[in-house]
């Protein structure tokens, strides 16, 4: 007795026609490059976050849109989505700032600059800037964070502004 299927037969033929198919879809269906890495973006805030005095710290990523929360950095690629939580403080994602001007300020301060030199050069104060800060923070904790275009680096800075430590978030220049 003769068991096995000729090669000639359709039916083989349509079995390997439909598995390459198959195999093609998943093929095709795979992502093209891995999520980005929002772990190593939260440790860094926590590095920097948890420091007894103040510093700063960059994060390049591979990160196509990105979504800062008080306490949540969510990133998204062609790869997937990834979110992790921040350990320490609560964050202020400079860009939520409403005012301009006090983003402004914030924006400075996150890049470098020296807090009081920064807020010397405008016509509020020190105050006016941490309300900003709280506000924007509330305002996202009651309504969520929104996604941004991300540019390649996360920067981060821990300051304190009259006793108040603020650490501070934002997505590139």
């Amino acid at each position: 007795m003769d068991l096995e299927a000729p090669v000639d037969g359709w039916y083989v033929w349509l079995g390997v026609a439909l598995l390459s198919v198959t195999v093609l879809a998943f093929a095709v269906s795979l992502p093209s490059q891995p999520p980005p890495d929002a772990t190593a973006a939260a440790n860094a805030i926590d590095r920097v976050a948890s420091s007894s005095h103040q510093a700063a710290a960059s994060y390049d990523h591979d990160a196509a849109a990105i979504k800062i929360d008080t306490k949540r950095v969510v990133m998204r690629n062609d790869g997937g989505t990834s979110r992790e939580s921040v350990t320490f403080g609560s964050l202020t994602p400079v860009h939520a700032v409403a005012d301009e001007d006090k983003r402004e300020a914030l924006e400075q301060i996150t890049y470098g600059h020296h807090p009081a030199s920064v807020l010397d050069n405008y016509s509020f104060g020190p105050q006016a800037v941490l309300e900003a800060a709280a506000a924007a923070r509330e305002r996202i904790d009651r309504h969520g964070a929104e996604w941004r275009p991300a540019d390649g680096v996360l920067y981060v800075r821990r300051v304190n502004v009259r006793g108040e430590t603020l650490v501070l978030v934002d997505e590139d220049r």
